[in-house]
């Protein structure tokens, strides 16, 4: 029954949400109750996402504080990790429960504006760099299609920055129909291939073939 009941639940909340989107309306009598059920079951999934968060603080805490007692390598690291959860999280809820407290508002902002976004630029700064290095092995002509990849790529650019525009004012518009047409179809099929991949896993959730929720790889 440990395995039973879960994937009952599992069936039964994803048939009910289904049901509210695909037949409210559809089916008399039915539209009140199914929307009703499927608000009920989408609040109690935000309640258990924010339980999961939670558990996934605990055991960062847990995780780091272990390291930082024992003093291993950049340990010194954790020590901010930890600091750092404990600020934001303390702040974050008593400007959420005292938000007239101007002073605390402000502290919270400068957090946000001062320590949180320079660290979110400098990672996105790190990854454009990254970005870049994968561009050069990935766009070396060793075959056709590379070279495919390196042309578009090369056009792409010339037809975004401003020199492109200075040596042939074709180069923005070819840039612009790599971009809607040659592009755009392929993301549609990626987009296709994806929502298929979606529903077979969906699909097997429902009936019961995927159990990997349940802790086996079954």
């Amino acid at each position: 029954m440990r395995r039973e009941i879960p994937l009952i639940i599992t069936f039964v909340v994803g048939i009910t949400l289904l049901s509210s989107y695909f037949f409210s309306g559809t089916i008399p009598g039915t539209t009140w109750v199914l929307a009703k059920v499927a608000t009920d079951i989408t609040g109690w999934g935000i309640i258990v996402t924010a339980f999961a968060a939670g558990l996934a603080s605990v055991n960062l805490i847990r995780i780091h504080a272990e390291k930082i007692a024992r003093k291993r390598q950049d340990w010194i690291n954790s020590v901010a990790l930890v600091v750092s959860l404990a600020v934001f999280f303390v702040v974050g809820v008593y400007v959420k429960h005292y938000p007239k407290n101007i002073s605390m508002r402000t502290f919270s902002q400068n957090i946000f504006d001062n320590i949180y976004s320079p660290y979110g630029a400098a990672m996105f700064a790190i990854l454009g760099f990254y970005v870049a290095s994968a561009s050069y092995r990935a766009f070396r002509a060793r075959s056709f299609e590379a070279s495919l990849l390196l042309g578009a790529a090369v056009l792409m650019m010339l037809g975004s920055a401003p020199i492109g525009v200075l040596l042939w004012n074709q180069f923005p518009i070819i840039s612009g129909w790599l971009l809607n047409v040659v592009n755009s179809t392929g993301q549609r099929g990626i987009n296709i291939g994806l929502a298929i991949g979606a529903f077979a896993t969906a699909m097997r959730l429902l009936i019961g073939l995927d159990r990997g929720h349940l802790g086996s790889g079954e």
